[in-house]
């Protein structure tokens, strides 16, 4: 008897991949369910099909691609208006804090979804981003971004820097080391060592938070933002950045010829330099830890269920079997370079594999050591207006060499005037 016990849990963690077991899948369910999500999601939704069609036969899934702003908006009014969601929606984690402060999400925690019996197998921060203040689980984590600093090795060689990856995370371990080393890289109105200094003092808030933890107080003019704002100010005043804005056209030109020689992004970051941004520079890039070994998450996505869906189980069938399995999750990260948010995935021998786009570098396991040390972030429905906002600040204080301490006190104070009724909404609705 034990062994028949020991032989089916075997055989069920082999058909859902490592991790908590997902729900014994139920071939007899059947009907069509629709999945929203956009452009790139779909070479991930295809790729799991044919796994999840094994162990549901009967479901059949209609995948609808639109814009990712377009399929924000489209949600966000056909729950407003009572219909029109689909079964399945893709959440970029930009927009999750949103959703987290409305209804119209079902909550994943509760029956018959039980959701919460895999949260030990998901990288912490991403599992709280979908958390809302009361404690429902609105969307289940997709991908990460865990990121890193993209470089070109061939220009750090010809600038008589460290070029092999450990040695540049020895030798540019810190943001004064990181400028130090733009001085030499950087040739005047040809060659230069990043984008825009906005990145770095954008970067930084990738892993904190607009507002503190506990009380949800303003968090924007504190000791660690300020010594970023300087860190990017110096860059600026340094002539190290290209002042170019992430991409634009003028962007893209610059990496595939060989202007920029660094580049802060997620770990997707990899598949667009490879597809189309600069596929003839294969064997050039590398990736390393960002300065200051800062653990930062840039991007990723979730997948969630409106309460309109007529077809719940169905949707909680796909959810489940492509977010909580790592035969999914694998899948997708193979097709699109969406890094799992699913941590049993990260067993997988693929994660040792060398990528020759990146010299034979094994990116993934720096990718897997990001993840694993970047910190939890408070996600509030006021985040995309904060970062609109405080962004046009930031810039002005960069552009115009303005002082650092008053220009963030006063950045902080402007914020928190043009969100006022909004924050006070907030607040009210978490008593």
């Amino acid at each position: 008897m034990k062994r028949t016990v020991t032989a089916l849990l075997v055989l069920l963690t082999l058909v859902v991949g490592l991790g908590a077991p997902a729900a014994a899948a139920n071939p007899q369910l059947s009907g069509e369910i629709v999945v929203w999500g956009w452009p790139a999601a779909d070479q991930a939704y295809e790729s799991v099909l044919a796994g999840f069609h094994k162990l549901y036969p009967n479901i059949k899934v209609k995948i609808e691609m639109m814009p990712t702003e377009d399929q924000h908006t489209k949600l966000l009014t056909s729950m407003a208006a009572g219909s029109g969601a689909p079964d399945v929606a893709m959440i970029e984690a930009a927009w999750v804090g949103q959703f987290t402060a409305r209804g119209g999400l079902v909550d994943l925690l509760q029956p018959p979804f039980d959701a919460g019996r895999h949260k030990a197998d998901f990288v912490p921060y991403k599992w709280s981003q979908a958390t809302t203040p009361d404690g429902r689980l609105i969307a289940m984590p997709w991908d990460i971004g865990p990121a890193t600093m993209f470089y070109r090795a061939d220009i750090f060689q010809e600038a008589g820097l460290p070029y092999e990856p450990e040695d540049v995370r020895e030798h540019i371990d810190t943001w004064e080391a990181y400028i130090a080393a733009g001085k030499k890289v950087t040739i005047p109105n040809e060659r230069f060592m990043y984008t825009d200094s906005n990145i770095l003092f954008n970067l930084y808030f990738n892993q904190h938070n607009y507002f503190t933890k506990d009380d949800y107080e303003p968090a924007i003019n504190t000791p660690e933002n300020l010594y970023m704002l300087k860190v990017a100010q110096s860059a600026r005043q340094a002539g190290i950045d290209a002042n170019v804005a992430q991409w634009g056209p003028e962007w893209q030109a610059m990496l595939g010829n060989g202007s920029l020689a660094t580049e802060f992004l997620g770990s997707w970051f990899g598949g667009f330099l490879k597809g189309w941004i600069a596929p003839e520079a294969a064997g050039k890039w590398r990736v390393a830890p960002i300065p200051h070994n800062m653990g930062v998450n840039w991007g990723g996505s979730f997948l969630a269920i409106p309460e309109q869906s007529q077809n719940k189980e169905l949707a909680w069938a796909f959810v489940e079997y492509a977010m909580a399995t790592s035969e999914a999750q694998n899948k997708m990260f193979e097709v699109v370079d969406y890094f799992p948010a699913y941590t049993p995935a990260f067993d997988d021998p693929m994660y040792a594999m060398s990528d020759p786009y990146f010299g034979g570098q094994q990116t993934r396991q720096l990718w897997v050591e990001v993840a694993n040390q970047t910190p939890e972030i408070v996600v509030t429905p006021l985040d995309r207006q904060v970062a609109n906002s405080l962004g046009s600040e930031i810039t002005r204080i960069i552009d115009q060499n303005l002082d650092p301490e008053k220009g963030l006190r006063d950045a902080e104070e402007k914020v928190m005037r043009e969100i006022r009724r909004d924050y006070q909404r907030f607040i009210r609705s978490l008593k």
